[in-house]
């Protein structure tokens, strides 16, 4: 059996694309090496740092929250829709491309069947990070009828690897995207489990794989989660 990490690795980093202000993950460290031989630190974050999970508590009051998401969904083979066609800056994934891509996964015997994972690869992580606003300025990103498209197949949960969120006129740029519609989430997260977001390495596991998502245990919308493929 093979391990492909689908988890990006976060780095020190002091402020959030997306809202300059808040602290994205930023390490104080109380114990070091030289006073006491090891080292102990505190870290303060968003919990959109990175690879993480979403669950619908991030846009819906009466939805439940990371501590409560069921883990088998969380655990299965997942659908790779391979959309990387679409990897150039400020491309609008559109539900033809969500058709175009299933139907080259139909030519290699794969369906889409409700209540699984699906995971939509376009290979932007390669080249760009999380940290950097033209990773959420310039990302490809899903129309509302691709994301439209995606809850009409119910899968359980959705993952990304790209800022998936549809840019227009109530959101252009990184440090808006925290006063828009965010129509795209407002679609998706209350039909599904869950969704990941900032996944890599998508590109290494083919069009099917065993994926193992879990997120920690906390009590609040969203939490980092260290997501892994399981090939034979």
């Amino acid at each position: 059996m093979r391990i492909v990490d689908l988890s990006m690795t976060v780095e020190e980093c002091d402020s959030a694309p997306f809202a300059p202000d808040e602290s994205y993950f930023k390490i104080k460290p109380i114990i070091n090496w030289e006073e006491k031989g090891f080292v102990s630190n505190v870290v303060e974050m968003t919990v959109h740092a990175g690879t993480h999970i979403d669950s619908p508590h991030h846009f819906f009051r009466d939805k439940p929250s990371v501590e409560q998401l069921p883990l088998e969904p969380l655990m299965g083979t997942a659908v790779v829709l391979d959309l990387s066609f679409r990897c150039q800056p400020g491309a609008r994934i559109t539900r033809e491309d969500m058709e175009r891509a299933e139907a080259a996964l139909a030519e290699q015997g794969v369906t889409i069947e409700p209540g699984g994972i699906l995971l939509l690869r376009t290979d932007w992580p390669k080249g760009h990070q999380t940290t950097d606003p033209s990773w959420w300025n310039d990302s490809p990103f899903l129309s509302r009828e691709a994301a439209q498209w995606v809850v009409d197949k119910q899968p359980a949960v959705i993952g990304y690897d790209f800022a998936q969120e549809e840019k227009g006129s109530d959101y252009q740029h990184a440090d808006e995207i925290l006063t828009s519609g965010m129509t795209v989430h407002r679609t998706i997260l209350p039909r599904v489990t869950c969704q990941i977001e900032n996944l890599i390495n998508l590109d290494q596991i083919g069009a099917t794989a065993r994926i193992i998502a879990l997120p920690a245990k906390w009590k609040t919308e969203s939490a980092p989660a260290r997501v892994v493929a399981l090939l034979d």
